[in-house]
């Protein structure tokens, strides 16, 4: 029986990305002012909620692709079997049918032109993926200019805030899989992404719920995040162990990465840091702590 959390419909993603948007409306309100879209899926499983929207929007120009590491179907053609299955696409329709395209590889290296994509999104499978900056900066590089990325990273209770580790492994009681520091010093993921805004970058993070990321590109150009990959502290959820904030321990794969002391004063220069909140943050660490040692 197929894994259920690959057999994802339109509507599990929608409910996964309620806090943001939804996919619907995220490519009507692109094709309002372009002529063709490409629109890709990472991490698709099986393709059911690709199939589902290459047939609502089958009166577009809009071309679907899906990459995903592990090869649940054999080849494009077996995605026409399960839109028949799952009864997507009715019968006397589907001969005929433009299927999406799916590719299978590591993510972290699009196979994708610069700037040759309108639309890219993912659900639960980043925090799979180990080089998560690495996949953000390749997520960029393959946005067209105007193009919008909707990145599902991390459960509820992922927030961590500007302090002191709670632990030298830990880490944080936060259920984060994706954690940057400077020493000792525990530096949230949305305050250093607003480094990298301007002309070329929005960066927008839903924090009261499930970590989705709303990326857009304004402007044609590369992102780099300029961060070093930690090999000791970057490990599987369950080894850590991981925990939510039910003392429960969770899968995935924690991406700890170092900030360059550069990009960690310039933090301070432009105000997205300060010692006050330093401390506010530790305060934030003590009364969490007890998750840490559950």
């Amino acid at each position: 029986m197929p894994a259920e959390d690959r057999m994802r419909t339109l509507t599990d993603i929608n409910d996964i990305f309620k806090a943001a948007t939804k996919l619907e409306s995220a490519i009507s309100e692109l094709s309002e002012t372009r002529t063709k879209l490409e629109v890709l899926e990472v991490g698709f499983g099986y393709g059911l909620a690709m199939l589902e929207l290459a047939w609502r929007f089958r009166d577009r120009e809009i071309t679907f692709h899906g990459v995903d590491m592990t090869k649940h179907i054999n080849k494009r053609e077996d995605l026409r079997n399960i839109a028949r299955q799952f009864q997507i696409i009715p019968e006397s329709e589907l001969a005929g049918f433009e299927l999406p395209h799916p590719y299978f590889y590591d993510a972290t290296q699009l196979h994708f032109d610069d700037e040759s994509l309108d639309l890219i999104y993912s659900a639960v499978t980043i925090r799979f993926i180990r080089h998560k900056a690495q996949f953000l900066e390749e997520v960029c590089r393959v946005l067209k200019p105007g193009g919008r990325a909707i990145l599902h990273i991390s459960e509820s209770n992922w927030n961590y805030p500007y302090g002191l580790a709670a632990d030298d492994r830990i880490l944080t009681a936060y259920t984060n899989r994706f954690v940057l520091r400077y020493g000792n010093e525990l530096i949230p993921l949305p305050i250093y992404a607003k480094l990298f805004e301007g002309d070329r970058f929005r960066f927008h993070f839903t924090t009261n719920s499930r970590c989705i990321l709303l990326l857009s590109k304004l402007a044609s150009g590369r992102l780099s995040l300029q961060l070093d990959y930690n090999e000791e502290l970057s490990m599987s959820g369950r080894k850590l162990p991981l925990r939510n904030s039910k003392g429960e321990v969770r899968g995935g794969f924690r991406s700890v990465y170092d900030v360059r002391p550069e990009l960690y004063d310039d933090l301070f220069k432009k105000g997205l840091l300060s010692q006050s909140a330093l401390h506010a943050g530790n305060r934030n660490i003590v009364a969490n702590s007890a998750l840490s040692i559950i």
